[in-house]
């Protein structure tokens, strides 16, 4: 593993000692919780600090930890006789928002956890010399091989859909394809095709796999060079990108009868309903508690009834972001679920002749239940009325949609998501927020 890192950043040009802030300037506390690092010299903790304009990273530990996270640096802050500290700018620009540096940290962290992977194959392979390794020779060798092994590290879907991507590969290149022979050409013309066999959005995707596996091959010397880094992403039209059929606020009254009419009861209907009024993610709905539910909630002021949803980590399990969040509930909703409500357990009940945990699931669990049956039935019977078929995900586009198109703020339709910003809530409905009335100021 070199030097380089996958942000980009050199760690050479990196100061050893935090900045001094000036009287006046302000500084900023983090949650960002301490993380620990492995390293084959003992673990190394890793905090935040905010300076000046930005946060900083700051790692410390023994100091041969440090310089073998660091080899490239010269310079570190000694905290004692034992106990070195580096602090340096997690990414080339400044980063002032908690999540995108936590992002960032779990990125310096896995790239050091494949320099970690890669020392104690050394280590292993000095001590029992007498055992063969694998022939990796062709490409459908190696990605075989290294899919087995990273199998064990990534959850079952994350399994599923890096299989799906690697026969993306096999199919255009050929199994039999020397390692050797796979150059920068090789892996665009491929791309390509799979472009049009898939999309390019899906052939991008496939790329980044591809590029995380051949880049542990040239760590390890199976690949002399890391020309497949030079291969470029497929330019992606930002509208085919980012567009998702949904439900106006009549057709998911329309989804809501049809759902209220399936046999699987009230699952049905509560899929829908926290969908396009909660605008859950899939995962959200599926793991979601009554008990985190609070119905009876009101407002300390008014005494005027607030009922919230708690989307919380629960059982090992918590939401994409890894984060909680409150949504509140609206009347409708509030409606269908005190008819509905029970004590505890999942809103969403398994059907009778499953056992056990269905595949799916991320974080390395599997899903408690998998609702893609109901929601065929669901979509079926909605164009059978001549509504209009989407996603499952498509529900929480609309729940977005209906609340821009009716005023409510960017920011609280981005909070009530689970964004850290407004960026993404512009980025995928920028269309209906681009017409203000405000603009007839001008005559």
């Amino acid at each position: 593993m070199t030097n380089q890192t996958a942000n980009g950043l050199e760690p050479a040009s990196i100061p050893a000692v935090l900045p001094q802030p000036q009287d006046n300037i302000m500084k900023r506390h983090t949650t960002m919780p301490p993380r620990i690092q492995k390293t084959p010299h003992g673990d190394v903790t890793l905090t935040s600090r905010w300076m000046r304009d930005r946060y900083y990273l700051v790692a410390s530990g023994p100091d041969a930890a440090l310089r073998w996270m660091f080899p490239a640096s010269v310079d570190f802050e000694r905290i004692s006789s034992t106990t070195v500290r580096r602090a340096f700018p997690p990414a080339p620009s400044p980063v002032t928002i908690e999540r995108e540096l936590r992002r960032i940290c779990a990125q310096w962290q896995d790239s050091w956890e494949n320099k970690l992977h890669d020392h104690r194959e050394g280590m292993a392979s000095a001590t029992a010399p007498s055992q063969a390794k694998p022939v990796l020779e062709t490409l459908g060798q190696y990605l075989d091989h290294r899919y087995a092994e990273r199998k064990a590290e990534v959850s079952q879907m994350t399994s599923d859909r890096d299989r799906y991507k690697l026969k993306l590969w096999t199919d255009e290149l050929g199994r039999g394809l020397r390692l050797a022979d796979l150059t920068p050409s090789v892996i665009a013309s491929a791309l390509a095709r799979i472009a049009q066999r898939t999309s390019p959005s899906t052939a991008n995707a496939a790329l980044a796999l591809l590029r995380t596996y051949l880049t542990w091959a040239s760590n390890t010397g199976l690949l002399q060079d890391r020309g497949h880094l030079t291969v470029r992403r497929l330019r992606v039209i930002q509208a085919a990108r980012h567009h998702r059929a949904w439900w106006t606020t009549d057709e998911v009254r329309s989804a809501l009868e049809a759902a209220a009419e399936d046999s699987h009861q009230p699952t049905a209907l509560l899929l829908v309903a926290l969908g396009c009024y909660l605008g859950l993610r899939v995962e959200e709905i599926i793991m979601q508690r009554w008990q985190d539910l609070d119905l009876e909630a009101v407002d300390p002021k008014t005494g005027e009834r607030r009922p919230v949803c708690h989307v919380t980590p629960h059982d090992d399990w918590k939401p994409k972001d890894g984060e909680a969040r409150d949504i509140p509930i609206c009347e409708p909703l509030l409606a269908i679920l005190c008819q509905r409500r029970q004590p505890s357990g999942y809103l969403l009940q398994a059907e009778e002749h499953r056992k056990g945990r269905p595949r799916g699931g991320g974080h390395g669990l599997d899903y408690r239940y998998d609702p893609k049956k109901v929601w065929a039935r669901i979509v079926k019977k909605i164009q059978t009325r001549g509504g209009k078929a989407i996603t499952m995900y498509g529900m929480r586009h609309s729940f977005s949609s209906n609340l821009l198109i009716a005023g409510v703020s960017d920011v609280k339709v981005s909070r009530w998501l689970g964004h850290a910003d407004t960026r993404m809530v512009h980025r995928h409905y920028g269309h209906l927020l681009s017409y203000d009335g405000d603009i007839n100021a001008l005559s």
